[in-house]
């Protein structure tokens, strides 16, 4: 041990490791006014370099359209009409620049253009009726029959081309971004999402079962099923023909925090083999029956390996078995470590929850997600998990409050996501919301939203929609009521 701390000191004595930084550069630099332009005009077309100020054009433009897309309509729409006045502006003076070089190239009225008392709004009508190319009026460039020297006209002529030009890339690319919005608006699902998440548990979920059950329960002890995760979902076209969403799937993600992660889990993702051992002909793994499906599999193979003779043959299968459980850990569970050295941001691992009639076939009015709290739930600690499983699958007695079971909670958020196809436009639409874990409210149920009108048609108060009331029972925690 004193070898170990004179070790660590002289780590922490030694200094820093230097710092490099590795960049690509093109093969074929270009230089001189012609590079620059080019660079200007093309941007980085290689590597990551910078080039001219030190930031890609082409990444530049990308920001600007990412821009587009997130701001509203009507501030876009003013932006545009911002920047359509001030290229007509722009061009305007290059119109008064050229009818004072030569008077007879511009025409007011079959007129000169010196001729004219407003040059200006003169211009601006010239420039505005080229850069949007409806034709010209009463003000246009000179005619050929018109002019002495039809060559002393060639500015004009230039400065009218190069606008008309700049007018028809420009609507074109107007009406690209805004037919681009309408597009993402109608991909939106017009669905949406409760803003808390409630959980019932003991007496909140326990049904009012039959009679005849209860002599088993008090023969084999008090049952308490496990605790119920509820948020749900209102479609908003509720009363209008072909507003439903067919096919729609509710698919959940739980963002947990690798450090508070069952460490077999931990292990798996990490790609480390080290947990399992084949030694002895007997398959131990960490991975327990109940947190992967088919793992009972896993177990009779392993209670066959009593055999020496098939010792070869066993750890291969079991070998083959690990490696198949592992890929499907890799499918239901995803590691993003965005800061390796775990200074700022820890690993995360995003699990897949299992969500009660995930599948919608013909949503319609409201879809209540149910997400139970058991031994294979992600965002139920592992320690719980293990109580859970030593009790044959029911929550253990000592949990059974609200305190107890907001304890046994950890996550940082819950990602979901609801996809399917619109009824009315054949197109597909998605949604999603985030939960945070100040989201859950425990011990609460919500409130029935769906009533009928006078003419007897089924229809869904959407102000209700979050609205909850006590469980079953009671129990529910105390609320933070706002002023």
């Amino acid at each position: 041990f004193r070898g170990y701390q004179q070790q660590q000191k002289q780590d922490q004595d030694k200094p820093p490791a230097p710092q490099y930084r590795l960049e690509a550069t093109k093969s074929g630099k270009q230089s001189g006014f012609l590079g620059k332009i080019a660079s200007c005009c093309c941007g980085s077309a290689v590597g990551t370099g910078t080039t001219g100020i030190g930031i890609n054009h082409n990444q530049r433009l990308a920001s600007s359209l990412h821009w587009m897309f997130r701001v509203n309509f009507i501030f876009l729409f003013a932006v545009m009409c911002s920047i359509f006045f001030v290229w007509v502006m722009i061009f305007a003076g290059f119109i008064i620049a050229a009818g004072k070089m030569d008077n007879e190239c511009v025409r007011i009225g079959g007129e000169p253009f010196a001729d004219a008392t407003s040059q200006f709004a003169d211009a601006f009508a010239l420039s505005w009726t080229t850069f949007s190319t409806v034709g010209y009026g009463s003000t246009y460039p000179a005619l050929g029959h018109e002019n002495d020297n039809p060559s002393n006209c060639l500015f004009i002529t230039i400065i009218c081309s190069l606008e008309s030009f700049l007018g028809v890339l420009y609507s074109g690319f107007c009406g690209a971004i805004l037919f681009g919005k309408v597009l993402r608006i109608q991909s939106h699902a017009q669905v949406v999402f409760s803003d808390p998440i409630v959980i019932r548990y003991g007496s909140g979920v326990q049904q009012t079962s039959d009679e005849n059950d209860s002599d088993d329960e008090e023969s084999t002890g008090k049952k308490i099923p496990c605790p119920v995760l509820e948020f749900r979902v209102v479609n908003r076209l509720f009363g209008e023909t072909g507003g439903e969403i067919m096919d729609a799937t509710l698919n959940c993600v739980a963002n947990v925090d690798a450090n508070d992660a069952d460490p077999s889990l931990r292990d798996a993702l990490d790609g480390d083999r080290t947990r399992l051992n084949f030694s002895s002909g007997k398959h131990e793994s960490r991975y327990t029956s109940s947190s992967h499906p088919g793992s009972s599999t896993v177990d009779s193979l392993s209670d066959n390996h009593s055999d020496s003779g098939r010792l070869s043959h066993d750890s291969r299968l079991s070998r083959g078995t690990a490696a198949f459980f592992d890929s499907l850990i890799r499918r239901q569970h995803n590691a993003v470590d965005e800061d390796p050295s775990a200074s700022l941001v820890n690993k995360r691992i995003f699990s897949k929850m299992m969500i009660e009639a995930g599948e919608h076939p013909f949503f319609k009015r409201v879809w209540l997600a149910r997400h139970v709290l058991d031994d294979t739930s992600p965002i139920v600690k592992p320690k719980v998990r293990r109580q859970i499983q030593r009790n044959n699958g029911y929550w253990p007695e000592r949990l059974n409050n609200y305190q107890k079971v907001r304890e046994s909670l950890q996550f940082n958020q819950i990602l979901v996501s609801l996809n399917g196809v619109s009824n009315v436009s054949a197109s597909d639409v998605y949604a999603q919301k985030i939960y945070d874990y100040v989201d859950i409210n425990v011990g609460y149920q919500f409130v029935n939203i769906l009533y009928k009108d006078a003419d007897g048609n089924l229809k869904v108060d959407t102000d209700l929609i979050n609205d909850v009331r006590e469980q079953k029972g009671g129990g529910g925690e105390p609320l933070i009521i706002g002023e």
